[in-house]
């Protein structure tokens, strides 16, 4: 019995996984057992920012597990705080909460507004239509689509859904009892799609007037992927909550709830805790991921290859009307097309080029951060090869 056999028998089937069975990584390739090599363009969803086999993350993990791979979060570690203070002067937030995950962050989020909404009589959450934040049932009680929800209710009490980007839908649902409002700025497993600004000003807007928290989901967004170190740095906003995860552990399990003053002091000791939340290997992972991507030349460099795909992609959009629309932000790029996308996806992973399918009709592209425009000219150069053979 084969290891993809095997798979099928030992695992619940909850990952149709893809057919290659992977020997190592370097910078933005994946090598197959068989010895085929592979451009990731996907990154592990968001995470491998770094790509693969980056020095700098491992010898930052060689060096923390070499001294200790877990204490419990009963001790003060030197990794926690130093990862602690980085993302709090770079974001200019006031306390942070590690997880082990996106969801987890989520949670955690929901959690801290319920306690911030408890004494005020606010009670109402809001998620948003098409949205993604994560597997759990407090994440599950944000989202509206079946494909996720379905036969897992009932869902949290007091939880609803706003149309994305309808400021009339976000009237009509806030008011003085509403908690709290979540949005990812970029929704990404929902097709890479961007909040508009007329929407951001009006959920701002309504926020002061209501008194509710707005919590920012950066999980895929965040860290650099959309040109700026979070995606609601684009408009003019400052949530009150931000939920960070994916690639903040440098491919190593961690995620980030950060608050602002407005719930800096809501929690107290032994009200919220985490067996593995902020590991101090991750931790570690954590800080030289944020040292490699907060330098002037990496900042530029990011941009300057979202100007060159995006500028690219709309050149193959002209020839090819299969491309209904190029959208997104930084290196968080959605292509939507007239028809399927996994076909597409399909036929890219067999020239060596992996991509991925969301939203039925959308080829999402989340490169490593470090991709190079001699790699982007190789993903460019397959996706119209597969598009040409249409």
């Amino acid at each position: 019995m084969n290891t993809p056999e095997k798979e099928q028998q030992l695992f619940f089937h909850t990952y149709k996984r893809l057919s290659l069975e992977i020997d190592r990584g370097e910078g933005c390739y994946l090598f197959a057992k068989d010895g085929k090599k592979y451009l990731d363009m996907f990154a592990g969803l968001a995470v491998n920012v770094l790509g693969y086999n980056h020095p700098a993350i491992i010898k930052a993990i060689e060096t923390q597990i070499r001294k200790y791979n877990h204490l419990s979060n009963y001790f003060i570690q030197e990794t926690q705080v130093q990862l602690a203070e980085q993302l709090l002067k770079i974001s200019g937030y006031e306390k942070i909460f590690f997880t082990n995950s996106g969801t987890e962050a989520i949670e955690g989020a929901l959690k801290l507004v319920r306690k911030w909404g408890s004494a005020k009589k606010k009670i109402n959450v809001f998620g948003m239509t098409n949205g993604f934040s994560g597997r759990t049932m407090g994440a599950l009680s944000l989202m509206d689509k079946d494909k996720y929800r379905a036969g897992y209710g009932p869902f949290l009490e007091h939880c609803g859904h706003i149309e994305f980007n309808n400021v009339e839908s976000l009237k009509s649902s806030v008011d003085v009892n509403t908690a709290a409002v979540f949005l990812e700025f970029v929704q990404g497993e929902g097709g890479i799609v961007p909040v508009t600004q007329d929407f951001v000003e009006t959920l701002k807007n309504l926020s002061e007037k209501f008194g509710f928290l707005i919590v920012a989901d950066e999980i895929q967004s965040g860290i650099q992927r959309s040109g700026k170190f979070f995606a609601f740095q684009h408009f003019n906003i400052e949530p009150d909550i931000v939920t960070v995860a994916k690639p903040i552990g440098g491919g190593l399990p961690l995620g980030a709830i950060i608050g602002s003053h407005k719930v800096a002091d809501v929690w107290t000791y032994g009200v919220h805790g985490t067996t593995f939340g902020g590991n101090p290997v991750a931790c570690a992972a954590g800080l030289a991921v944020l040292n490699a991507l907060t330098t002037r030349e990496m900042q530029v460099h990011i941009n300057a290859m979202s100007e060159y795909l995006f500028a690219k992609l709309h050149d193959l959009q002209q020839k090819h009307h299969v491309i209904k629309e190029v959208r997104g932000m930084g290196l968080m790029i959605g292509v939507e097309l007239h028809r399927e996308s996994a076909p597409i996806v399909d036929a890219m992973l067999a020239k060596g080029v992996l991509a991925n399918a969301t939203a039925a009709t959308v080829v999402r592209i989340l490169p490593p951060l470090i991709l190079s425009k001699k790699e982007a000219d190789e993903f460019l150069t397959i996706f119209q090869e597969v598009l040409n053979e249409l």
